[in-house]
C-alpha cells in the first residue's frame, strides 16, 4: 500500500506525518526547525531529518510521494525556492529536485498555507470554483483557489496579501520592504505589543484580558480591512479564516466578521460570500500536505477522492 509523507516547515517547528492510500494518518512528529535549518547546509539537514523519520517508521510503509510545505515564495512550477526569509540558504535552490535525488523518492512542494487550505476545502461536500484562505499566525498566510485549482501567479508569487504596502507604516518587513501590512497584522506584531504593553499577561490570554484595548481593536479592524480588500477583488464563494492568532481564547471572531462584511461591495461579494472559520490544529498542515501528495500521485492515474473521518 503506498504511503504519502507530509512535511510542514514552519518558522518555529517542522512537522512530519505519514498517510496511507486509505487516508489513515500516523506517525506525527514535531521538531524545532532550527535543529536542521540552523546547520551550515540546511538542505542536508532536511534530508537527514526526513531520512531519520522514515527509518523510525514501519519498513512496510513504502512512500510513494513526499510533499513539502514551505512559508515562502516558490517558482511557478513549485520546484525552486525563490524566497524563504528565515532559511535564506535555500533561496534560488531547486529544493524539490535535489531532495528527490538524495532521498530517491518523488518530492514536490508548495506554500504551507495551500496545504492548510487544501485540508479545509476538503471539508466541503464539493470543491468550490473560487475560494480564499487567510491564516493568521506568525505571519499572514494567503491561499488562492481559483477555477478549481491553486493560483500561483505568473512567477509563483501570488497570494502575498501580507506584503501590500500600508500607508503611514514605517516598519521594516523581513521580506526587505518597508510598510508591509504583515508588520502590523500578524502574530509577530502581537508578540511585540504584548511584550511592551502587557508583559505580565500570558500571550494565550492576551484577548481575554486586553481585547478592548484600542491597539487590539484597531488590530482587528486592520485585519478586516485587509481581507475585505481581497474579497472585493476576487469575489470568492468561500473565505476560510484560520491560524493560531484567530484560535486564541476570546479572539473577537464575530467582530472581525461584522467589520469585514461592512467593507464588502454590494450586491457582490457582500451577498454571496460564505465565511468559514477553520479549526486548525498542530497536525493540519501535515495532513493537508499528505493529501496534496496523494493528489499529485493520483493525478497521473485516476481522480483524487477524499474520505472524511467519522
Amino acid at each position: 500500500m503506498p504511503h504519502f509523507l507530509g512535511v510542514d516547515v514552519g518558522g518555529t517547528n517542522t512537522r512530519l506525518m505519514l498517510m496511507d492510500s486509505q487516508q489513515n494518518f500516523r506517525g506525527y512528529h514535531k521538531t524545532p526547525t532550527q535543529s536542521w535549518a540552523g546547520q551550515s547546509d540546511p538542505l542536508s539537514g532536511l534530508e537527514a531529518l526526513i531520512r531519520g523519520y522514515l527509518d523510525a517508521q514501519d519498513p512496510h510503509h513504502q512512500v510513494a510521494q513526499v510533499m513539502l510545505g514551505l512559508p515562502g515564495i516558490l517558482s511557478r512550477d513549485r520546484q525552486t525556492v525563490l524566497s524563504l526569509p528565515f532559511i535564506s540558504a535555500l533561496d534560488n535552490q531547486p529544493v524539490a529536485e535535489q531532495l528527490a535525488q538524495r532521498l530517491h523518492l518523488p518530492v514536490t512542494m508548495d506554500k504551507d498555507v495551500n496545504h492548510l487550505m487544501w485540508w479545509d476545502l476538503l471539508q466541503h461536500d464539493t470543491l468550490p470554483d473560487v475560494a480564499v484562505g487567510l491564516y493568521l499566525g506568525t505571519g499572514l498566510g494567503n491561499s488562492l483557489w481559483i477555477n478549481g485549482d491553486f493560483y500561483h501567479g505568473a512567477h509563483g508569487g501570488a497570494g502575498e496579501l501580507g506584503h501590500i504596502p500600508l500607508a503611514g507604516n514605517p516598519l521594516l518587513c523581513p521580506c526587505g520592504k518597508t510598510g508591509c501590512v504583515e508588520t502590523l497584522t500578524s502574530g509577530n506584531w502581537l508578540t511585540g505589543w504584548a511584550r511592551q504593553h502587557a508583559p505580565q499577561t500570558p500571550f494565550a490570554e492576551l484577548f481575554v484580558r486586553h481585547a478592548e484595548h484600542v491597539d487590539l481593536t484597531e488590530f482587528v479592524a486592520r485585519l478586516a480591512r485587509t481581507v475585505a480588500s481581497e474579497m472585493n477583488i476576487l469575489d470568492p464563494e468561500y473565505l476560510v479564516l484560520g491560524g493560531g492568532v484567530l484560535a486564541m481564547e476570546n479572539f473577537p471572531l464575530a467582530q472581525l466578521e461584522q467589520q469585514l462584511r461592512s467593507h464588502l461591495r454590494s450586491p457582490y461579494p457582500a451577498n454571496g460570500l460564505k465565511i468559514h472559520f477553520s479549526a486548525v490544529t498542530d497536525e493540519t498542515g501535515c495532513r493537508g500536505a499528505c493529501l496534496a501528495a496523494q493528489r499529485v500521485f493520483q493525478s497521473q492515474s485516476r481522480p483524487f477522492s477524499f474520505r472524511r473521518e467519522a
